[in-house]
């Protein structure tokens, strides 16, 4: 009887211990997709994608606050495009290292941070990275202003292929 009561315990042991990492399991699923009133034109189901697309985006930006231009090229595809937060658009490794020299040669970064930096893979198989981040702009006659941007850089064999940028100058 000792036995019999025994393995009861123990099946019930095992029993709640299944149904509590099913329980966990089911809590940290992926939701189930939804009917979405705007289909994406681009791509749909994006994933976390590799981590270390985070750092070469990184590794960028640490170049152009120390204006290292020959540096900044070493993560850009050689046929880049920086889709700007005006409207325009710079193609070619060697012409947007031209913009960056002449443009960011002049200010300063202070205070840089990120609020925000994740890797995603879409259905589509691009490989992005999504960054928020902020920092002081030191125009060279000492004044400042606070700049917030929202990137989005696609990256493909190690290197940024695209920026997609918007920036705002928030009011403080």
């Amino acid at each position: 009887m000792k036995k019999l009561f025994f393995y009861f315990l123990l099946s019930t042991s095992l029993i709640a211990c299944k149904n509590n990492e099913s329980a966990t399991a089911a809590s940290t699923a992926m939701p189930e997709a939804v009917e979405k009133i705007y289909k994406p034109t681009y791509t749909d189901n994006f994933k976390m994608g590799n981590p270390e697309n985070i750092t070469i985006v990184e590794k960028l930006h640490q170049a152009i606050i120390a204006k290292d231009f020959a540096i900044m090229g070493d993560w850009l595809a050689d046929d880049v495009v920086f889709q700007m937060d005006d409207g325009s658009t710079i193609e070619g490794k060697a012409v947007l290292l031209d913009f960056m020299e002449q443009n960011f040669s002049q200010i300063t970064l202070e205070n840089y941070s990120v609020g925000v930096s994740m890797s995603v893979v879409g259905e589509n198989g691009h490989e992005w990275v999504l960054m928020w981040d902020e920092a002081d702009l030191v125009m060279p006659d000492g004044t400042s202003q606070k700049v917030e941007w929202m990137d989005a850089f696609r990256l493909e064999n190690g290197k940024v292929l695209v920026m997609n940028g918007f920036v705002k100058s928030p009011k403080e």
